[in-house]
């Protein structure tokens, strides 16, 4: 038997449920006012009444709802939503009775009614009460599906974009492994050691979303190894991440493209080679990377490329975190720098 999706009952216990709830149960007791006609007591009063009832049912609901939270989970869509209007006509029920037979007993806000009156009132609330719920269940249910199928598709074009960027780097070593080979080949067999240790721990990474920047310095640590053999002293790197929590997370091969990127477009062209920075801060909760190499104009590639590492690695950093993640690039005449902006996140 398949385990059991997520119930599609939202977080009650939220704040921004919890106003949610409040002026949906105020417009439906507006609407109702508005439909009445049989007010004896003036518009506002009556509204005031209604939306005293109606909110004696939702918040109680919405509070027992919260609480069962935790042992909803591994019950089907069918008895969640079960639960969910059992739980709802009770409450409709016992606060019922006590507007029609416990507070008029005791001469407070509503007068006492007849039997029939009773009848009467009790029919329409119950009969108020479960179409509600029911469309309430139904939209709430509605949405869960809707944004179950959004998230699957985010996550489908992030491993797509993922996927697209693997081949560029792994080409790219295994191009300056082949020319290595007939000139020094210790150096390419040590080379390609280095290449399998970085393809194990990109598989590794493929099975997270997000990994620890510790995990994707190491992954950036592996390339540099590759590439220091190649350009020996003609690449200079530079790291300035002391400051930086280890634990944060990032979307894994975020940093290793943009360093092959400035190993190719601003390292390699040069015949004197040049220097990467990498760099960090964390500033008001934000996480920010830079990595910067030199870029002098009169070496550079005819052509610059289409930047696709640089496109998809934004989309993912969007993606990933909801749109407060972002790429940003400045070019100098002298410098080339990408920065990473992520909010500052840790495994809980």
């Amino acid at each position: 038997m398949p385990p059991a999706e997520k119930n599609f009952l939202p977080d009650f216990c939220t704040l921004k449920m919890l106003l949610a709830l409040f002026f949906l149960t105020e417009l439906l007791a507006f609407l109702l006012t508005l439909a009445a006609n049989d007010s004896t007591i003036g518009f506002l009063s009556d509204f005031f009444l209604r939306s005293l009832f109606a909110l004696w049912i939702a918040l109680p609901s919405a509070a027992i709802l919260c609480g069962l939270r935790p042992f909803l989970p591994s019950f089907s869509h069918v008895l969640v939503g079960g639960i969910a209007f059992l739980i709802i006509q009770l409450i409709t029920l016992a606060i019922s009775y006590l507007a029609v037979t416990v507070i008029p007993a005791i001469s407070l806000l509503f007068p006492e009614l007849t039997t029939a009156e009773k009848f009467n009132f009790y029919s329409r609330i119950f009969g108020i009460s479960a179409l509600f719920s029911l469309a309430f269940l139904r939209y709430l249910y509605v949405l869960s599906q809707w944004q179950r199928h959004i998230e699957a598709t985010a996550m489908a074009k992030l491993h797509a974009l993922q996927a697209r960027m693997r081949p560029h780097f792994l080409f790219n070593s295994l191009n300056s492994i082949a020319s290595l080979t007939r000139i020094n080949p210790l150096l390419a067999e040590s080379m390609v050691e280095d290449l399998a240790q970085l393809i194990r721990a990109s598989l590794t990474v493929d099975e997270k979303l997000l990994v620890p920047l510790a995990q994707e310095i190491n992954l950036v640590e592996l390339y540099l190894a590759i590439e220091k053999q190649r350009f020996e002293e003609r690449l200079q790197v530079r790291w300035q991440l002391d400051n930086l929590p280890s634990n944060a997370l990032l979307p894994p091969l975020s940093l290793q493209p943009l360093v092959e990127n400035a190993i190719y477009y601003g390292i390699e062209p040069n015949p004197a080679g040049g220097e990467i920075v990498i760099s960090g801060q964390l500033i008001n909760n934000k996480l920010l990377i830079h990595i910067v190499n030199s870029y002098e104009m009169p070496f550079i590639r005819e052509q610059e490329g289409n930047h696709i590492a640089l496109t998809n690695l934004a989309a993912r950093l969007n993606g990933c975190f909801e749109g407060t993640g972002s790429l940003q690039l400045n070019k100098t005449a002298s410098h080339y720098q990408v920065t990473l902006k992520i909010p500052y996140q840790i495994n809980q």
